[in-house]
């Protein structure tokens, strides 16, 4: 399978991933936020932070004594973030294009926020070390991913569709999904924490269940990691649109049940 860079698909469908803000990155950018405890005057960093679903509650939860960084490496998102954050008026928060697997700040956060990112690291554990390096001793790290079958029946009915124009995805398991295998549950998750060192690791599932029609389903295909499955071909793709929307159905229910984890940094 060839490579697609993530950065510049979430460029190109961000206007897509921004539809779907009410019905799933924004419920679960608050829960992170809630989830870290967040106190007035800190320091937190949201990695990957998207359009700012846990970016602007973050900000808001530190007030103006506090800072929020949000990296990502899609500059779409980015730009779309920043209006967001311009229309509520705060003033708290820098947001920068980069690699945060490679970037490092000129501070030391008491809190780290990662929604449904860290599947997408080159090197999932390598990047989550990377994290946790910029924590201060005994500072907190929030992520949230999903659970084993969320995601479905889309994840598999856009795969068929995108095979049938890119025979060479079948049998190819991307490496977003063997990241997220490996932590799809709250055992796992619970484990795979513990092994990069962290303390007072607790991990819950959220249970949601969202009903989408099928313009909402395309919508999420070209707004997500799920684009990089598509030809480039402009008429490829308008096949691959035909037959994931006559699979999807006029209407569906997705599984987009989730974890969230939150660990601790050494404290000496």
């Amino acid at each position: 399978m060839s490579a697609r860079d993530p950065g510049l698909a979430f460029t190109d469908g961000a206007l897509q991933f921004e539809a779907w803000a009410d019905k799933l990155w924004d419920p679960m950018g608050r829960d992170v936020v809630e989830a870290a405890v967040l106190q007035p005057g800190e320091k937190v960093l949201d990695a990957c932070c998207g359009t700012g679903a846990a970016t602007l509650p973050a900000a808001l939860a530190v007030g103006p004594s506090g800072t929020v960084d949000g990296v990502d490496l899609s500059t779409g998102l980015l730009r779309i973030a920043a209006a967001n954050l311009g229309e509520r008026g705060i003033l708290n928060t820098t947001l920068t294009e980069a690699d945060v697997t490679q970037w490092r700040g000129h501070r030391t956060f008491d809190a780290v926020l990662c929604s449904y990112s860290m599947f997408f690291f080159a090197d999932m554990e390598a990047g989550v070390e990377h994290l946790v390096s910029m924590l201060r001793p005994g500072g907190r790290i929030v992520m949230s991913t999903w659970v084993d079958g969320a995601l479905e029946p889309f994840a598999g009915l856009i795969l068929a569709a995108a095979i049938k124009e890119r025979p060479r995805l079948a049998g190819v398991e991307p490496l977003p999904n063997q990241n997220m295998g490996r932590v799809d549950s709250v055992e796992k998750f619970t484990a795979w924490l513990g092994q990069r060192g962290l303390e007072d690791i607790s991990v819950t599932q959220h249970p949601l269940t969202l009903t989408v029609d099928d313009a909402m389903a395309w919508n999420l295909v070209m707004g997500s990691g799920w684009r990089t499955l598509l030809p480039r071909d402009p008429e490829a793709i308008a096949r691959v649109r035909r037959d994931f929307m006559a699979s999807v159905g006029p209407v569906s229910e997705m599984n987009s049940n989730a974890l969230i984890a939150t660990a601790s940094a050494p404290r000496a």
